[in-house]
């Protein structure tokens, strides 16, 4: 149901993208995409680091269409393996990564929408589980060999935030699948979330310390 339910919020807000510029003259696109600035001292708006996560390029159905392609796929895989609660996690941890990443690698002013940083996260993930299962990996590898490659060629993609997603998206799944095992199923539960609630900590203090030693300028 996570799953379902991300794809449908990203496709409403991608409607709404193309659409309320033209009804309301709201361009939803500059308003909740994210770039380095938006989490300087000045201009201090956080939240767009996950809200840029269920925008896509009104001027691309491509980059949207890709995305939820991969979330259908990939997603119905992971997400009953590891509980819909982690999942959840397993999303939002990757595309706050994915955000910090850019705040570090990208200019200040470079605006970024997509779930791609999401979708690199389960990427990562199934690498882990499919690892921690003894299952073979060679396809999930080359699939992302690919894609990275992609990102790095082709102009206009954020190769900054697919490698964050990456990176969030495979130490998510290590707490989970390398967690502790107890007796029983709630001392497992209770170190996964410790594990989760760190690192999510670690990508707010990365945010910290990024808006502080990037040289954000002020807006």
């Amino acid at each position: 149901m996570v799953t379902i339910g991300f794809i449908a919020l990203c496709v409403l807000m991608y409607l709404a993208q193309l659409g309320l510029p033209r009804l309301a003259g709201v361009d939803l696109t500059s308003a909740l995409g994210y770039a380095p600035l938006h989490t300087s001292p000045v201009l201090l708006e956080p939240w767009r680091m996950l809200t840029s996560a269920v925008l896509h390029s009104p001027s691309s159905v491509m980059h949207i269409a890709f995305n939820m392609m991969a979330l259908w796929v990939v997603g119905r895989t992971i997400e009953p393996a590891v509980g819909a609660g982690r999942y959840l996690s397993l999303l939002l941890l990757s595309a706050f990564g994915a955000s910090v990443a850019v705040l570090f690698l990208s200019e200040p002013g470079t605006l970024t929408v997509g779930a791609s940083g999401a979708v690199f996260g389960l990427f990562g993930a199934l690498f882990v589980l499919l690892r921690s299962t003894g299952a073979q990996t060679g396809g999930i590898i080359a699939l992302v060999g690919i894609n990275m490659a992609v990102s790095f060629l082709v102009p206009g993609i954020s190769w900054q935030g697919h490698l964050g997603g990456l990176v969030a998206g495979l130490l998510t799944a290590l707490i989970i699948a390398r967690a502790p095992r107890g007796p029983r199923d709630a001392p497992r539960d209770l170190w996964q979330i410790i594990g989760l609630i760190g690192l999510a900590a670690l990508l707010v203090l990365l945010t910290v310390v990024g808006r502080t030693l990037v040289g954000i300028p002020g807006v």
